[in-house]
């Protein structure tokens, strides 16, 4: 599957991408997280942009693209930077409110080489790379939106159940991290058990939300969990 532009990009984004795509380090990123899944599955939108820094990007290429980004921005609010671990994170403000923000990342590891995206020289992550870092993050972090990101992929029948745990394996072995299933399923459910105990049925008001709540929770005790051992 070939990635798209997204229809839904910010102004932000774009005078960002714009910028790298015309400067000697477009070919230092690639673009991945919920803004490199819209280029192939587009079902809610973000404003703003998370990417991975390039294997061969040396320090000082890393440091002239904050530059850059920092400077596009400038004109349009106060520009700050933030870095933590092996993340960094250029986010623009506009009357002391976060409007947009760009982070970059550190790859542990990769599954399968990035492809051209519409921005000239910028990569996108293969569609394999993006499903298995969110697998990641549903094991991890386990928020709702990684739920319905997985739900919806598999519904659109992107990969199924059995290949997304498939590819969390492939992408936990790679990076030397733990392949238990166990605990992972344990996870998955713990975070189900949060989830529903925030927001439980009975409280959505709206029939239609509530009913489709219904069916990916289910969804996920049923067909996702036991596809895990598939």
């Amino acid at each position: 599957m070939q990635p798209q532009k997204p229809r839904q990009v910010s102004d932000y984004a774009n005078q960002c991408l714009e910028a790298l795509a015309t400067s000697p380090w477009a070919g230092k990123i690639s673009l991945g997280g919920a803004f490199g899944l819209m280029h192939y599955l587009e079902y809610r939108s973000t404003y703003d942009v998370d990417a991975w820094w390039a294997a061969d990007a040396t320090s000082k290429e890393r440091e002239q693209i904050v530059l850059l980004l920092t400077q596009t921005l400038r004109p349009y609010g106060e520009v700050t930077t933030r870095q933590w671990g092996d993340v960094v994170s250029v986010e623009l403000h506009i009357d002391r409110c976060k409007a947009f923000s760009f982070q970059i990342a550190a790859r542990s590891t990769r599954l399968q080489p990035p492809v051209p995206s519409s921005w000239n020289g910028i990569h996108v992550d293969s569609l394999e790379d993006l499903v298995a870092s969110k697998m990641v993050a549903l094991v991890e972090r386990g928020a709702p939106r990684d739920f319905l990101d997985i739900y919806t992929i598999c519904q659109h029948e992107l990969f199924t159940a059995v290949q997304c745990w498939r590819l969390w394996q492939q992408r936990q072995f790679q990076s030397g991290s733990s392949t238990d299933s166990d605990r992972a399923r344990l996870a998955v459910q713990m975070h189900l058990v949060r989830i529903e105990q925030h927001r439980p049925l009975a409280g959505i008001s709206d029939p239609k939300e509530q009913a489709s709540a219904r069916l990916v929770r289910n969804w996920f005790k049923s067909d996702f969990l036991e596809a895990l051992h598939g």
